[in-house]
């Protein structure tokens, strides 16, 4: 998509472009798996682990409705499975089953291989740098709205 003139020298809107455009590419590899660019993160965060369907909603900004629906979606494909916390009856713990690590992996590979399309035309280091200044333009972000940063997990990513 060719980005308007108007929008040329607006580092704002071309942030939104390039990450729409980059959502797409990895649209476009998820697709075939029937997977959609927000499963594919619900199924990598999983995959560091348990975590309640509260908590799994507040780290990857899913609203409560939504995330019910999310979990509905992967229980029924048998990717996940949804138990009561013992600590806490009213929660649940959602966790992958062995078929959602292999989806997930496969998922993961190839929204990893959208995003080298996507970073292509970048050299590595050009990469590198890009990625530093984006942690910390999210870290300052979240701090201004007293959220917790998630960069220093993203960090060790690319």
């Amino acid at each position: 998509m060719p980005v308007p003139p108007s929008l040329l020298d607006r580092d704002g809107a071309l942030l939104v472009i390039a990450a729409r455009t980059g959502q797409q590419l990895a649209t476009r590899r998820l697709a075939p798996m029937g997977l959609t660019v927000q499963l594919c993160g619900v199924l990598n965060r999983l995959a560091v682990g348990p975590i309640s369907q509260h908590e799994l909603g507040q780290q990857l900004g899913i609203d409560r409705t939504t995330m019910v629906e999310v979990v509905d979606d992967l229980e029924a494909r048998g990717v996940v499975v949804r138990q009561r916390n013992a600590a806490d009856r009213r929660a649940y713990s959602i966790q992958l089953t062995p078929k959602g690590r292999t989806v997930q992996k496969r998922a993961a590979k190839a929204f990893d291989a959208a995003a080298d399309e996507f970073f292509g035309p970048l050299r590595p280091p050009e990469r590198q740098a890009l990625s530093e200044m984006m942690r910390r333009l999210i870290a300052a972000a979240d701090q201004k709205l007293g959220e917790p940063s998630g960069t220093e997990v993203a960090s060790s990513r690319r």
